[in-house]
């Protein structure tokens, strides 16, 4: 047992918890396509029954939430409570049309992006002889943990929240109601674990910079012969080459995914004001149900920021890996206008 323990370590777990992660996507109808595995070379595709199974799916479940939850809310006679369950029906509106909207009509750009980054992935893995296995390390695991603990937040909330009994009613409205707020969520968790995914892209590239080429680039010298000068110059341009993909691959991303962040975020900043109102109002100072639902709120933010954030911080660490990189005038005359000209925006 304890040899198990061992061998599962951090970036194995993530990868193993990314992969229910992407499972739990496809249950949910956030993701319309599915995995091929060739060897060690994954790619995605789009299924098109598939994604009209979730488009369909997705326009039935929120048409019964929008009656059943307009209809609980005209019978409440706390009016903080109705501005706050109209305010959460108005903004899921926007969002759910929002991923219908990438559903049906930007599934190639995503298929594209996805097939980017595994690819990536799998190109900065080569660099390391052996490969590195799994995703990231044990920053990366809690953040990925702490995504877990939202879904499952989603899943089970209704359950503490509702005091009748359990009856097929019931579960068909918790159903609705869990679909509409994995929707309502989901571009923040697709904004977390893409901007977690571009940070270890970073870091193992720079890594790999810092422990390795670094190291070859100061040892050659004017004396070294051409066929090592070839190969280190070779790496070097790799290296470049990589950095730039990682980087146009993060402006898709954002051009992408982005937008209907802001939208997911402003939906959330306000449902926590309407919720900590709501507490202030009622007195719900000892409701434990509510005090974590404003945590859980809470909690997706966070993620969100640690993800950009680490992502950034990477980002800006990449002109200190490389250092002093020699005597040689071909490679600091790359690495300077790889940083100074090419990769540093205008």
């Amino acid at each position: 047992m304890f040899e198990f323990l061992h061998q599962m370590s951090a970036p194995k777990v993530s990868t193993a918890i990314l992969r229910y992660i992407f499972r739990y996507a496809q249950f949910i109808g956030t993701i319309f396509f599915c995995l091929h595995n060739k060897k060690d070379d994954e790619t995605v595709f789009i299924r098109n029954w598939l994604k009209w199974l979730n488009v369909t799916h997705r326009i039935l479940t929120f048409t019964r939430f929008f009656w059943v939850y307009l209809g609980s809310i005209s019978i409440k006679t706390n009016r903080v409570q109705q501005v706050l369950h109209v305010m959460r029906l108005v903004l899921s509106i926007p969002n759910v049309a929002v991923i219908l909207g990438y559903h049906i009509f930007r599934g190639p750009e995503i298929v594209d992006l996805v097939n980017q980054f595994l690819r990536l992935f799998r190109q900065v893995s080569d660099l390391f002889k052996p490969k590195t296995p799994g995703f990231g390390g044990r920053r990366e695991l809690i953040l990925i943990l702490l995504n877990l603990v939202s879904f499952a937040h989603e899943q089970t909330y209704l359950w503490f929240t509702i005091r009748k009994g359990f009856s097929c009613r019931f579960i068909i409205d918790w159903y609705c109601d869990f679909y509409l707020v994995s929707a309502t969520n989901i571009f923040i968790h697709i904004n977390s674990i893409g901007y977690l995914s571009l940070g270890v892209l970073y870091s193992e590239l720079n890594r790999y910079v810092y422990t390795n080429l670094r190291i070859q680039l100061q040892k050659l010298n004017t004396s070294g012969s051409q066929q090592k000068i070839r190969r280190v110059q070779n790496r070097l341009e790799k290296c470049i080459s990589l950095y730039r993909e990682i980087y146009h691959t993060s402006v898709m991303f954002y051009k992408l995914f982005v937008p209907p962040l802001f939208l997911a975020l402003i939906y959330k900043v306000v449902l926590i004001a309407l919720i900590g109102l709501n507490m202030a109002v009622e007195f719900y100072i000892n409701s434990f149900v509510f005090w974590i639902l404003l945590g859980k709120h809470v909690l997706d933010l966070f993620l969100v920021t640690a993800s950009v954030e680490g992502a950034v911080n990477q980002f800006l660490n990449i002109g200190m890996q490389f250092g002093n990189v020699g005597d040689l005038s071909k490679f600091q005359t790359t690495v300077s206008q790889f940083i100074f000209i090419d990769f540093i925006p205008t």
